[in-house]
């Protein structure tokens, strides 16, 4: 049968798995979040120019049609930018619940990694009081020359 060091490192070789793939997790949500941000912010910036520039335009005089066109494709606009800001809400809900993953996941194999090392100092400590007690049996055995 296998030491108790032996298995409680199996586990420990588990659990560092574990993390290992949580972290990806974590890696990979906090990219979508900052990912999502620099969209957002791309897209008001368009908004914000496109608005500019139709301002600009409409100063030297714009047709009815094109106004209206013009107030369609900012609707549509700012439509996205609705929509990707509920986008961001659900991916910065899923960063909560993998960083909450994460952390139980790095805990557990904390645990598993103390939990190993104890068991290895205590078979240590069991390995140095046999091998104690077996010279303590030797030197009861040998008898001195002079008795």
């Amino acid at each position: 049968m296998k030491k108790r060091s032996q298995r409680m490192a199996l586990l420990q070789d588990l659990a560092q798995r574990k993390k290992r793939q949580a972290d990806q997790f974590l890696a990979d949500s906090q990219q979508r979040v900052a990912q999502g941000e620099a969209t957002l912010v791309q897209l008001e910036q368009f908004l914000t120019e496109y608005q500019q520039q139709f301002q600009q335009q409409g100063q030297a005089g714009v047709a009815v049609g094109q106004m209206l066109m013009a107030r369609a494709f900012v609707e549509k606009i700012e439509a996205s930018i609705r929509q990707h800001r509920d986008t961001m809400k659900t991916n910065a809900e899923q960063l909560e619940q993998v960083e909450q993953y994460w952390r139980q996941m790095y805990g557990h194999q904390c645990a598993m990694q103390n939990l190993t090392e104890r068991a290895l100092t205590q078979e240590r400590a069991d390995a140095e009081k046999q091998l104690q007690k077996e010279l303590d049996e030797r030197s009861q055995r040998t008898r001195p020359p002079f008795i």
